[in-house]
């Protein structure tokens, strides 16, 4: 029966993507508004709301309902569906082998030692120019505050973020120009997503990695699972003594300079050269990135002399299907751009809050 039913539904092309992405985009703004709300109601009752470790744990949670929610309804309601797998490569059909498993865990560990330092130097780029260092910290002082932001961060964030940004977005973008190009613009919007001063470097650079991944496996898993597991690793060292061990690298390397940039810039290289030589040689893929994936065909000559009436009309026909295809390539453009336009804006209001606070 729901194979029936899925015959109806049209996959997410490009236009269709570009809309999805910027609903995903509402869905983050209301939500936050709705956390506005509920905390200034609560800021009478609840002392340092804002700061309560549990209210914004269980707020995450609530934010990836959200983010499920919108998925399945929107889906639902435009009659689309998608054009990826989770679990079977999508080309060969082969299913899930331990480099599934195994690639994207090192993947994520070879990703936080490669964006570790640029991480720290954007992090006192921003200092410097007035921007807390600890702004938008979550204190984990119990015991539910800590299982609610790995349910929400390792667990709901990595599923329903890589449906919506490598899933839809990123083979949406591909079918409107080349496979590098819908790494970067994809990355992008999931940087932009979180509305972070503190966060984009690195949430870029797992953008990158994540579509490279989804790519290469041709399926979605692989990705879920290097996300997870970034998410894990940042909390290990949030939560653990390899903080503390971490902080005084970070001492020395502000006190050698010249040795600093030199172990940024080789860490950075040797980091994403690993995962750029890792990933298709374990799934088996060719290492370039590929051109256009659309193929460009020419418009029909319908001026030819003796051309039957229906040689004519069929060639309207596809002048007219042609028009529309490129109409709804502009709609999807400007809806991406209005998407990630409004995410820049709340990235730049919370970089000015953050400063004047």
């Amino acid at each position: 029966m729901l194979e029936n039913k899925l015959k109806n539904y049209k996959p997410y092309d490009f236009s269709a993507s570009c809309s999805f992405y910027l609903g995903a985009i509402i869905v983050t703004l209301i939500m936050q508004g709705v956390a506005g709300i509920v905390s200034a109601a609560l800021a009478g009752s609840v002392p340092d709301i804002a700061d309560n470790g549990d209210f914004n744990t269980a707020f995450m949670i609530l934010f990836q309902v959200a983010n499920a929610g919108f998925i399945v309804l929107y889906s639902y309601v435009k009659k689309n569906k998608f054009s990826f797998t989770f679990v079977r490569d999508g080309e060969s059909g082969k299913g899930l082998n331990a480099m599934c498993f195994i690639v994207p865990i090192i993947g994520a560990a070879v990703l936080m030692a490669a964006m570790y330092l640029p991480t720290m130097w954007y992090g006192y780029l921003t200092e410097a120019i007035g921007f807390p260092s600890d702004k938008g910290n979550i204190s984990l002082t119990t015991p539910s505050s800590i299982v609610m932001i790995v349910t929400a961060s390792v667990f709901l964030a990595p599923i329903f973020e890589e449906t919506i940004y490598r899933g839809v977005l990123f083979r949406g973008l591909r079918e409107n120009g080349s496979t590098l190009k819908a790494v970067m613009l994809s990355a992008l919007a999931f940087m932009l997503m979180h509305m972070s001063p503190l966060q984009v470097v690195f949430q870029f650079a797992l953008g990158v990695a994540s579509a490279y991944l989804a790519l290469k496996s041709g399926r979605l898993l692989p990705s879920v699972i290097m996300h997870a597991a970034a998410n894990a690793l940042a909390l290990v060292m949030q939560m653990t003594a390899f903080g503390d061990v971490l902080w005084g690298w970070q001492v020395w390397l502000t006190e050698h300079i010249a040795a600093a940039v030199f172990i940024t810039l080789g860490l950075f290289v040797a980091g994403f050269a690993a995962i750029y030589f890792l990933v298709p040689l374990a799934f088996g893929k060719g290492l370039p990135f590929g051109k256009r994936n659309a193929e460009i065909t020419e418009a029909p000559d319908i001026s030819g002399d003796g051309a039957s009436q229906k040689t004519v009309a069929a060639d309207i026909n596809a002048v007219r299907d042609e028009t529309m295809a490129e109409l709804r390539k502009k709609e999807g453009r400007i809806r991406y751009f209005i998407a990630l336009g409004i995410s820049l804006a709340m990235f730049i209001i919370n970089l000015v809050a953050g400063i004047l606070s």
